[in-house]
């Protein structure tokens, strides 16, 4: 039995990942760690784990990894950067839900989040995990960096299109939609939900800090340079992602692009693909770790649509970390996801 710590136990991702790992067969969580709520049990903040859940929330203390296998840090961005470097080495395995060790090029990282990157040692270290393009690094991974949302959403996307050497010099259009829970659980969500009830609300136009991890990890997995435009938008839903990618390519490739995805993830047990000129919805995905691909086809000459549907709290955040824990401690990968 793994023993489990979960840093940032209160935010939205906390909660998801306790409420998949208490139905993880393997597992046990013996700690709970935040700035809130000290020694109140998590049962009565959250009802829905009583009688399944009621250990305390704590502050953390570097002494409590005594015993921890695995450390979840699910903490704003900027923050697990000075955690980070107690707890690595000093468990199995960390795998920490921020953005701060997603980037291999740190001065990436300092443009986008405004803050020095202090710890070389563990970016170089991290390993980027979306399994089913990175599984084989993450296999034996003592630190993983879990993707953002929308990158898991677009990545997975593009990543057939990528691989093949098709998305040399294309240009792509992400219009992306999500829920509000995307902002996190933060004290400004009342005057959040007022402003996007019944709206739909564009954001960061082109200035998404997500923008720059689909294009570094694209980029350096598979040498390939492309243009991206991303239109990030809050609707009026709790959870969900749907991107409507666009690639515009300047010569249309020969061949139906359709059998690539099959391809890539015809065996893969959380990407569903939907028959050529199909739709998924957000129905389909919500409160799951599927990503679910649609329509791949063109609607036009040159331009290329991938419709590409995930929980942002599930596989864009805490169901995709599990699937990480799983597939880096050797246990069947899709524990307590199905």
């Amino acid at each position: 039995m793994l023993n489990i710590g979960i840093l940032g136990a209160l935010g939205y991702t906390g909660c998801e990942i306790i409420s998949y790992l208490t139905k993880h067969p393997k597992v046990k969580i013996v700690k709970l760690w935040d700035k809130e709520m000290i020694n109140k049990k998590i049962s009565s903040i959250f009802p829905e784990f009583k009688n399944i859940l009621d250990i305390k929330i704590q502050e953390f203390n570097i002494k409590d990894l005594k015993n921890i296998d695995v450390v979840f840090l699910s903490l704003p961005h900027t923050v697990s950067l000075k955690l980070a470097p107690e707890i690595v080495g000093k468990v199995k395995l960390v795998i920490d839900l921020s953005a701060d060790y997603r980037f291999q090029d740190a001065g990436i990282y300092e443009k986008w989040y405004g803050i020095k990157h202090e710890d070389k040692k563990n970016l170089k270290g991290a390993v980027y995990g979306l399994p089913e393009i990175m599984r084989d690094k993450i296999k034996g991974a003592q630190f993983i960096a879990n993707p953002g949302c929308y990158p898991t959403s677009m990545i997975l996307g593009l990543y057939p299109l990528a691989k093949e050497g098709l998305l040399k010099n294309a240009n792509v259009i992400v219009d992306a939609k999500t829920g509000a829970s995307g902002a996190g659980r933060k004290k400004s969500n009342d005057l959040l939900a007022k402003d996007i009830n019944e709206n739909i609300k564009p954001y960061k136009v082109n200035k998404h800090q997500h923008m720059p991890e689909v294009v570094h990890f694209l980029q350096n997995e598979f040498n390939v340079k492309f243009n991206l435009n991303f239109i990030p938008q809050l609707i009026s839903l709790k959870r969900g992602i749907m991107s409507m990618i666009y690639v515009i390519f300047k010569n249309k490739p020969a061949k139906n692009l359709y059998p690539i995805y099959k391809k890539y993830y015809g065996k893969e047990q959380f990407v569903r693909l939907y028959n050529k000129g199909f739709y998924p919805e957000l129905k389909g995905i919500l409160n799951s770790n599927f990503c679910d691909l649609g329509y791949l086809d063109f609607l036009d000459t040159n331009t290329f649509l991938i419709i590409s549907c995930i929980d942002n709290l599930g596989k864009g955040a805490a169901s995709q970390a599990v699937q990480n824990m799983n597939v880096a401690l050797g246990l069947k990968e899709s524990m307590s996801l199905l």
